[in-house]
């Protein structure tokens, strides 16, 4: 079954799901869809409830984790349930992997005691972030005291932003976490635990960032070297996260670092999809590979001949953030002619309603040229705003 919710569903993921008839959850947002009547094989909130409470390991996915919710209400005591109250919440994560990183650091402080916090018991430099959070909402790299104190000043307007776009079990903000700050490259991969417990990567992307204080997702991109390089290591990482908890048909969104001495620590995981936004699509392009049907009929992709045949080039999907800097109510439209200027070789491009969601843009690309994508993180949005 899928449940499709906001902020935002493909005409990939629709066309897909209509072209395989795989069954859909009734909502509000389903009815909101712009398709032919009868297109979709609807299952009713009760028909769904009956059939998958009886199922061990259910077979759901989701483009957004608006539809958490929904499955911790109707299924409180399945193993999906449980993975993604895991998962979900960055301090139970980090808990879970204590014993293989005994030497990670990290505290959990509830919102209300930030302010009070003793700064001198912090190891600097750290992240900060809420336990359950999306995107990049309320998290800062902070490097001293005094960094701290500016961040902690702005924190409540970030989050009330927060809460005014995201349900409650997207991004809850009544707990912090404080964790060091990784140094190493980070990655992000899409994968599921299939009906075994084995972990199959669907796509590997590199997130680069402008400098060490960037927490945006402006861009991620993928190549051919970067699945031989990474491919066999995050699998075994994987699997050894799985076995922990026996994890099965769970679809998921994981992000690591890579240390200099080449150690992979776990950021996160998000549960129930793949790259947010729908993001996961840029696949066809680069590997020419359905993500939904490869994790719906339990699939492996051959990476060998996929790798083979592949062109080497650099495929990416890009992020255009609202300024959050500008009233939205001053906000008459973006450039986006003169935007995507800046990309050499787009693929698609997806116009986001920018007046209740932190984007204006999603672009899928491809280059040969490292220059580019340092041209993209450089990006000042609020240039293209009307």
């Amino acid at each position: 079954m899928f449940i499709l919710e906001k902020p935002y569903v493909s005409e990939f993921l629709i066309d897909t799901i209509i072209q395989n008839d795989w069954n859909i959850l009734d909502t509000e947002q389903v009815e909101n869809i712009d398709i032919e009547a009868g297109a979709f094989n609807l299952l009713s909130e009760n028909k769904a409830k009956n059939y998958y409470i009886m199922q061990e390991f259910p077979l759901i996915y989701s483009n957004s984790e608006n539809s958490i919710s929904w499955v911790l209400e109707n299924l409180p005591k399945s193993n999906l349930s449980e993975y993604i109250r895991l998962f979900k919440d960055k301090s139970a994560f980090r808990d879970l992997l204590q014993n293989l990183y005994p030497n990670f650091y990290y505290k959990t402080v509830d919102y209300s005691n930030l302010k009070n916090l003793n700064i001198d018991e912090i190891v600097f430099p750290v992240v900060l972030k809420p336990s359950v959070g999306f995107l990049s909402f309320g998290v800062h790299t902070i490097n001293n005291k005094n960094e701290w104190q500016e961040v902690i000043s702005k924190l409540d307007i970030e989050i009330s932003v927060a809460k005014s776009m995201y349900p409650e079990n997207v991004i809850n903000a009544s707990k912090f976490i404080v964790e060091e700050f990784i140094k190493g490259n980070e990655y992000a991969i899409d994968a599921y635990y299939d009906r075994n417990g084995d972990a199959v990567i669907l796509n590997i992307f590199e997130h680069p960032f402008l400098n060490e204080k960037d927490v945006r997702d402006r861009i991620y991109i993928m190549s051919a070297s970067i699945m031989v390089r990474y491919m066999a290591k995050f699998e075994i990482l994987l699997n050894k996260i799985g076995t922990i908890k026996n994890i099965r048909n769970f679809p998921m969104h994981i992000e690591v670092r890579v240390t200099e001495n080449g150690d992979i620590i776990p950021v996160e995981i998000n549960p129930m999809r793949f790259a947010g936004w729908c993001t996961t699509d840029v696949a066809k392009y680069a590997w020419g590979i359905n993500n939904y049907e490869y994790f719906y009929k339990q699939q492996r992709p051959d990476w060998n001949s996929i790798i083979e045949k592949s062109d080497k080039r650099l495929y990416y999907f890009s992020m255009a953030e609202v300024p959050s800097n500008i009233q939205r109510e001053n906000i008459n439209g973006f450039d986006y002619n003169g935007f995507l200027a800046n990309y050499s070789n787009v693929l698609e491009v997806r116009r986001i309603n920018y007046k209740n969601n932190p984007l204006f843009a999603i672009v899928f690309g491809s280059t040969d040229n490292n220059e580019e994508i340092k041209r993209i993180l450089a990006l000042k949005t609020e240039n293209y705003i009307l």
